[in-house]
This record gives structure tokens, sequence and C-alpha cells, in this order.
């Protein structure tokens, strides 16, 4: 693993500590997509150039998490079907891709929670790519045990600093 890519993470890390999860994530997804290409199996698998493809296509995924997401494009992106790429992407990631789209969607919503807190959650709902608030809401709600509101007035209130 490139030492240049540790140390930006941990600039990163240093500098905004968790104020950043997208991009601490982006990071830490490139070390260990790069380290596991690096990596040598105990015992010859089929199907490890399939998992080493979702391993690379994981940023990208993540930089799109925001955007209506569809199974088959990304399936047809490394030229699988639908049904093995969700096998492979569990074996690589141990959750379904849309477990990880949902991740990669809250972390995002957490970040703007901070950094706007004067919008409304709607707006913040509709960027992460959430068409309901109602629903963003259950799935907030779901992940990190608080609704957005309550996540946002813990910051406001500096309880994380």
């Amino acid at each position: 693993v490139c030492s240049s890519d540790l140390n930006e993470l941990l600039v990163e890390a240093e500098t905004h500590q968790i104020l950043r999860p997208t991009q601490l994530s982006s990071l830490n997804y490139m070390i260990l997509s790069e380290f596991m290409s690096y990596a040598t199996p105990l015992t010859v698998n089929r199907g490890t150039e399939s998992v080493d493809r979702i391993l690379a296509l994981l940023p990208m995924m993540q930089e799109k998490a925001c955007e209506p997401f569809n199974l088959e494009e990304w399936a047809e992106h490394i030229g699988v079907s639908t049904y093995y790429f969700c096998k492979i992407f569990r074996k690589a990631t141990s959750m379904t891709p849309l477990s990880f789209i949902t991740l990669c969607r809250i972390q995002f919503a957490k970040q703007r929670l901070i950094e706007k807190e004067n919008w409304p959650i709607k707006d913040i709902a509709n960027e992460a790519g959430y068409t309901s608030a109602s629903y963003f809401n259950q799935k907030f709600h779901e992940h990190e045990g608080m609704t957005p509101s309550e996540f946002r007035n813990l910051y406001v209130r500096g309880l994380f600093s």
C-alpha cells in the first residue's frame, strides 16, 4: 500500500476528525482495494477476480451513492448478471449492494446535517438520494438509533465535538 495514501488518510482524520466521513470512507476503501490487490489467497478460489472487480468498484459506488440505484447498471459495469453481482458483492463486503448504498447515503447525510445546519431535513434527504423524507428518517433511525433532527441537535449543542 502506497505510503502517500496512508498519509492522506492520516491527515484527513487528524484535520477533520469525523466531520467528513465520506472522505474518510473513500480513502479507506482506496487503501483496502489496493491492499487486497496485493493479497495472496491461502487457496486458489474461483471467483477471486470477480471479488477484486467488486472491491475496485466500491469507491465509484460510494461516489454515486446519492444517485438513483440501478443494480442492473452496476452488474453490467463489471460484466456479470445481477444475481452473480449480488453474490460476489456479499462475498467481498459481507453486505448487499443496497445495504452498501444505504450506508454511503447515511454517511453523506450525517455530513450534510452538520455542515448545513439550517437546511430542512427533506432537502438533505433529497440530496442524499431519498425522494421521501419519511423513508429517509426511517432508514437514518435504523442506522443511527436516532432521527436526523436528533443527530443534528447533538452536534449543534456540541455533544460530539
